[in-house]
């Protein structure tokens, strides 16, 4: 009997999407990281937030300490060639230790995948939550490269 394929080996942009959506679901940092390329772009409200996988993994370490019951719903995926348009929704308590609202984010991100990895990401999104989130990562990382 052949071998099954996995989804994220088809390179379908769709099923990699939901593979990055279920290892962030399930807090599994470096199964996220292996589903995207090490120079990942991300625009977020058309302006550049992410240059990078370690970037990535920053960010999303810092919104899974902020939210420890953090978790994205996929609402619906359309793709198109190596691209996928998909319509979500974050939802999470706070930690107790962060002044931060519930988090209750619907948005839509627009995935291009090359080699079973997602290489662009162009998130829109009512962005003011989300804008804190990525500047307290960017001051963790920057406070780890001055350590």
């Amino acid at each position: 009997m052949p071998a099954q394929a996995s989804p994220t080996s088809t390179g379908r942009p769709g099923a990699v999407y939901r593979a990055y959506n279920d290892a962030e679901n399930a807090h599994d940092l470096a199964a996220a990281a292996r589903l995207v390329a090490d120079d990942l772009s991300v625009e977020v409200n058309g302006r550049r937030q992410l240059g990078s996988a370690e970037e990535d993994a920053v960010a999303n370490a810092e919104l899974l300490r902020c939210y420890p019951d953090y978790h994205r719903e996929v609402i619906e995926v359309v793709e198109s060639g190596a691209r996928a348009a998909v319509r979500w929704r974050m939802v999470g308590t706070p930690a107790a230790d962060v002044d931060l609202p519930p988090l209750e984010l619907h948005g839509c991100s627009v995935v291009e995948v090359d080699g079973g990895r997602i290489i662009r990401a162009f998130l829109y999104v009512d962005g003011g939550l989300l804008d804190v989130l990525l500047a307290r990562a960017e001051a963790r990382a920057g406070a780890r490269a001055g350590q």
